[in-house]
Formats: C-alpha cells, sequence, structure tokens
C-alpha cells in the first residue's frame, strides 16, 4: 500500500502510525528514512511514546538511509532491494518475530540517481513478493513535490492507497504486476485521478460514514 503525502509532519505521522502496528503484532520494522534523517524519526517515534532504544536494542526496530537502501552503491538496482528485503524476511523470522514490516519515504527519487527510472517495475515486483511472505509494506510518496508521472506509477503499482491521511482506499486505479512494471505515463492524468479519491473520501464522510479514517486488511 502507499500513502500519498503533503508535508513533513504527515509523512512522519504516517509512518509512525504503520510502524507502531507492526511494533505491537511482534514484526522487526525497518524504515528507510528520507525526508527526516534517522535522529529526527527516533525523535517523533519517542514522541508517539515509543521506546526507541529498547526496540532498537532487541533488534525490532531498524533505521536505514537511502544510502543503505534504495541507492546503496549510488543507484538505484530493484534486483538487489528485492534480495535485500528476501534477506530482511528471513533475518526477522530467524530471530524470532513473527514477520517484517517495512516502510519507505520514497522522496530519494528526487535525486533523480542511475535505475530511479525502473521505480514502476520495481514496485511491481514487490506485488509479486509482498503476498507470498511474511512482511507488510508501505511506501510513502510526496505528492507535493515528485513529479506527476512518478506518482502515476505509484498509483498503478500500489492496491491499496492513503491520501494526505485519510481513508485507506481500495485503488481504482491499480494495475496487475505484469502491465503495470511497463507502462508508460507522463502524468497528465494525475490531477483527475487526486480529485477522483478526494471525491471518494468526501462522500464517505458526508454520506454518514465512521468519524476516523477507515482501514482494510493489511497488505500492501
Amino acid at each position: 500500500m502507499c500513502t500519498l503525502y503533503s508535508d513533513r509532519d504527515e509523512q512522519l505521522a504516517a509512518a509512525v502510525n504503520y510502524l507502531r502496528g507492526g511494533l505491537e503484532r511482534g514484526e522487526r520494522c525497518l524504515y528507510v528514512c528520507c525526508e527526516h534523517s534517522p535522529d529526527e524519526f527516533r525523535a517523533g517515534l519517542r514522541a508517539a511514546g515509543i521506546d526507541v532504544a529498547g526496540e532498537e536494542a532487541r533488534g525490532a526496530l531498524l533505521l536505514l538511509t537511502k544510502r543503505e537502501a534504495h541507492l546503496a552503491g549510488g543507484c538505484f538496482d530493484p534486483d538487489k532491494m528485492i534480495t535485500m528485503l528476501h534477506g530482511a524476511v528471513k533475518d526477522a523470522l530467524d530471530a524470532g518475530f513473527s514477520g517484517l514490516c517495512a516502510a519507505g519515504d520514497m522522496s530519494w527519487l528526487l535525486d533523480e540517481a542511475d535505475g530511479s527510472d525502473r521505480i514502476a517495475e520495481y514496485e511491481a515486483r514487490l506485488n509479486a513478493f509482498y503476498p507470498s511472505s511474511r512482511a507488510l509494506g508501505l511506501c510513502l510518496y510526496n505528492r507535493t513535490k515528485l513529479p506527476a508521472a512518478t506518482l502515476d506509477h505509484c498509483m498503478a503499482t500500489h492496491p491499496h492507497v492513503r491520501i494526505d491521511g485519510n481513508l485507506l482506499l481500495d485503488n481504482p486505479f491499480y494495475e496487475e504486476p505484469g502491465k503495470a512494471a511497463f507502462r508508460r505515463t507522463d502524468g497528465s492524468a494525475m490531477p483527475k485521478k487526486l480529485e477522483w479519491l478526494k471525491t471518494a473520501i468526501a462522500s464517505f464522510f458526508d454520506g454518514g460514514g465512521a468519524s476516523e479514517p477507515a482501514t482494510v486488511p493489511l497488505h500492501r
């Protein structure tokens, strides 16, 4: 699943709430920082009442930078990232955790590093990886900074989407991995897609839906 956020505070809240759930379920939580440094993110976790030092000491919380994950070696290689995630799941299970709760801020795409144009391929491959593994995944995209074409790829490769901290929706713009991995887009349709999502959220609340953000079964 993915979250489209508008600012740093919203991004921090979404990531912290997601990882809190993983810790409560007995999963190892792995987070790739970008908008916030690891120390800034630790401060956000502590402000939410999470014992950061304790969780890190027992191996339940791992914080990485973009240079240690997506841009390891100075470029983006989907093969290496998928291999890393396979290893992270195995390590989590071997250490006695119930699974892996992974999340990453995708603002590293703004660096336009070599290989970044393979992001749709990578996200599509994750949709084959997660259902067959003991792992959950969340990608966080800054919808005010990232190019419309990148956001359009994001919409096509995530079955569930949350925008601006609201409802987690079944994504009507999701495409099956075999198609999404090789799609081409200029992003021109993104404004209409975002407007559709906002309208769907407004209709839910105006129609007497729940006063709190809704959830769906946790998977990507």
